[in-house]
């Protein structure tokens, strides 16, 4: 158990722990409950996943599983897979299964992922997704990697609102080829990003300006965080690297 707290509404007892092998039923019927939960097209927030799935994260063959339970009850969980290099995520589609471009790490670098939360109905509204996720970079596998991961919808901005705010950045986007759907791709590093302190562009919204995002991102390689100008607005940023090349460019052509 990593540590125990009360529910903000009802004032129950939660505890998070590591899940195991045994709890493979509570996994499973947890994922189904979510996802009956959701409104038709939120269905996708949660993807489906067979059992073998949760069973080799249960054992720990890639990566761990952290539950929250409550009154006996499994009421929140999530995957954290890895750690693997970022080669072998990218090349076994363990992210996402388009090309993208990870412009802020390396091929041999470490990376976990964050993967399948899901959050009983019954319980939202009681913050369990910034506890699984806080837990989740506390793992000894996250703080070994160089980098955690997660692949969001768009319009999931409850998702994506708890990675940026815990320092994540929005690195890419594509659409989905499952879905046809847009979705980020959240990367935070392990010493953190360096960025630039020029914001480069603000004032994006996360669903309308998503082709600007995916050239921002791809061609660019930008970073992608809240702007503090606007409610659900993005502000995209160069990296310190990225800041210095186009340094370095500007220089040559000017020479």
């Amino acid at each position: 158990m990593f540590k125990e707290f009360k529910l903000p509404r009802g004032g129950q007892l939660a505890t998070i722990e590591i899940l195991s092998a045994k709890d493979i039923d509570l996994v499973i019927a947890l994922q189904d409950a979510t996802r009956a939960a959701l409104p038709e097209g939120h269905k996708m927030f949660v993807l489906p996943q067979p059992v073998s799935y949760f069973h080799n994260l249960l054992e720990q063959h890639n990566g761990a599983m952290i539950g929250i339970r409550s009154g006996g009850k499994l009421i929140a969980q999530m995957a954290v897979m890895g750690a693997m290099t970022v080669e072998d995520m990218i090349d076994q589609q363990k992210l996402t299964r388009n090309e993208i471009a990870l412009h802020h790490a390396h091929p041999t670098d470490f990376a976990v992922i964050a993967k399948s939360m899901a959050v009983h109905p019954d319980y939202r509204g009681n913050e369990l997704s910034q506890h699984l996720l806080e837990t989740a970079l506390s793992l000894p596998l996250a703080r070994r990697a160089d980098h955690m991961f997660a692949q969001i919808s768009t319009d999931n901005l409850h998702s994506w609102d708890i990675f940026l705010r815990q320092g994540f950045g929005i690195v890419a986007a594509a659409i989905d080829p499952n879905d046809n759907k847009p979705r980020f791709v959240v990367q935070k590093p392990t010493l953190g990003f360096a960025m630039h302190h020029m914001q480069t562009t603000g004032g994006i919204d996360a669903v309308n300006d998503f082709p600007a995002i995916m050239r921002m991102t791809q061609r660019e390689a930008l970073i992608g965080q809240f702007d503090a100008t606007g409610a659900a607005k993005l502000a995209f940023f160069a990296s310190a690297e990225m800041a210095a090349a186009w340094h370095d460019e500007a220089a040559s052509e000017a020479v």
